[in-house]
């Protein structure tokens, strides 16, 4: 015969206090107002809350100058490859028809009204190496300008650059002709002072610059405010020195694809600070991870 032993109704708990613990566990395992918004999958999205962090907003104002240097310097190399297209048209237009020079030309102030334009004249040379113009390059050589002195057919002055001649090495200018002698070439405007440009003492025959001013008080005569630059044919034949000095190429130069270059980087700028920041907040989200609720067992 079997024996029972008496069963305390205290150690089976009652149906309402089961229930009250499982409702007490599932509150706290419940997701909180911060996660209410969560998708299924438990995704809470992006959290940008770094964004306003000093260190955060430092780093934007910084990737903004960046990126905003890169796009001042595109629309600067932009403005420079239209100001070299000015300048190409100018130089076709002034030089398409050759003008008679006869007379000190009248070129305005600084010249800039006759800058590159063909010209012919008869001259006759006063002085053949009157000063030279320091700091020039050619072709990669340093070295000078030589400016003469020549007479149009009126009588009045002008300053002549007859070319380059290199610093490294001792060569002898081949002398100009004697008397009355044709030459061509294209006026240009003389080159004042800048604001950081080097000074002229007034002494000696080395100029920093082609400034006719500075020439005419040495010469103590009244020049123009341009100066011929003679053509290449003048001096082909004969002698190597001085170089002509050639007008500069038609041709728009690098700033194209330096404009193109400066806003690559720039669009570069914002991908990349772009993906680290996406990064850093995708990453934020992992702290609001769905908790799993423990598995209750009615046994």
């Amino acid at each position: 015969m079997l024996a029972y032993s008496p069963i305390s109704s205290r150690s089976i708990p009652a149906r309402s206090e089961r229930s009250d613990t499982v409702l007490a566990v599932a509150a706290k395992t419940a997701p909180s107002s911060k996660t209410a918004d969560r998708s299924p999958d438990g995704d809470t999205g992006p959290d940008w809350s770094f964004a306003r962090r000093p260190f955060w907003i430092f780093s934007h104002f910084f990737a903004l100058s960046v990126v905003s240097l890169f796009l001042v310097l595109g629309l600067w190399q932009l403005s420079r490859l239209g100001e070299r297209q000015d300048l190409n048209a100018l130089i076709e237009a002034r030089t398409a028809e050759v003008t008679e020079l006869t007379a000190a030309p009248d070129g305005g102030p600084d010249g800039a009204d006759l800058d590159y334009r063909l010209v012919a004249a008869t001259v006759t040379y006063v002085d053949p190496d009157f000063v030279q113009i320091a700091n020039r390059s050619q072709g990669g050589v340093a070295g000078r300008h030589v400016v003469a002195i020549a007479e149009l057919a009126d009588g009045s002055a002008i300053a002549v650059n007859r070319g380059f001649v290199p610093s490294n090495a001792e060569v002898a200018l081949e002398p100009v002709p004697s008397g009355e002698t044709t030459v061509s070439g294209w006026l240009r405007a003389t080159v004042p002072q800048g604001r950081f440009g080097a000074t002229d003492t007034g002494e000696g025959d080395v100029l920093p610059r082609l400034d006719t001013q500075r020439i005419a008080d040495r010469l103590d005569r009244p020049l123009p405010a341009v100066w011929l630059q003679l053509a290449p044919a003048e001096t082909e034949g004969l002698a190597t020195f001085p170089d002509p000095v050639a007008l500069p190429p038609l041709d728009e130069g690098p700033h194209r694809s330096y404009a193109v270059q400066w806003f690559i980087f720039a669009a570069l700028g914002v991908l990349f600070y772009g993906a680290l920041v996406w990064r850093r907040a995708s990453g934020a989200k992992s702290v609001f991870a769905t908790p799993v609720a423990p598995d209750f067992d009615e046994d």
